[in-house]
């Protein structure tokens, strides 16, 4: 399957999940606990994790000379997906305080990976992104930070089905 469509297959499973939980529940945290997420929580990071690729895809790159393009998939696996250890997200990627509308939220986050998926197909995916550095990772090509997208959204649709099972 290629890159594009594993992105939008990802994106709207993702979605499926969130409309699983109503708008009431959209915003409560387990337990009522203020360091915990919400669904409209995880949501909300996951965009802020991702609103700024569509500009480092179309900012300066340079072909990769000293590893593979996909160097980094293994080892963000292995992180991201095989352990349920919390880890903590950058400042400029935590939620924001308050209530979040469902709606708005889930478009915003869908218009956005579809602008993803659109460059995806149209600009070469082996290429090393320059504008900004993954805060773990560093510099990644757009294959890289494409499957980071996805995994990331892999997590956190593990993360909803816990959220989900405490609210309820």
């Amino acid at each position: 399957m290629d890159l594009k469509k594993k992105l939008l297959e990802n994106t709207e499973a993702l979605i499926a999940k969130v409309d699983q939980v109503s708008d009431s529940q959209f915003n409560t945290k387990p337990g009522g606990a203020e360091d915990s997420w919400s669904v409209a929580d995880v949501v909300e990071h996951l965009y802020r994790s991702e609103f700024g690729i569509p500009k480092l895809f179309t900012g300066k790159t340079e072909a990769v000379v000293d590893r593979a393009p996909d160097a980094y998939l293994e080892v963000m696996r292995k992180r991201f997906l095989e352990s349920d250890k919390k880890m903590k997200a950058s400042d400029i990627t935590l939620p924001t305080k308050g209530k979040k509308p469902k709606e708005a939220l889930i478009s915003k986050f869908r218009k956005n990976r579809r602008k993803i998926a659109e460059l995806t197909g149209e600009l070469t995916p082996e290429a090393l992104c320059l504008l900004f550095e993954h805060p773990i990772y560093g510099y990644l090509t757009r294959l890289e930070w494409v499957h980071f997208n996805i995994i990331h959204a892999q997590r956190h649709m593990r993360q909803i089905e816990r959220i989900k099972s405490q609210i309820n």
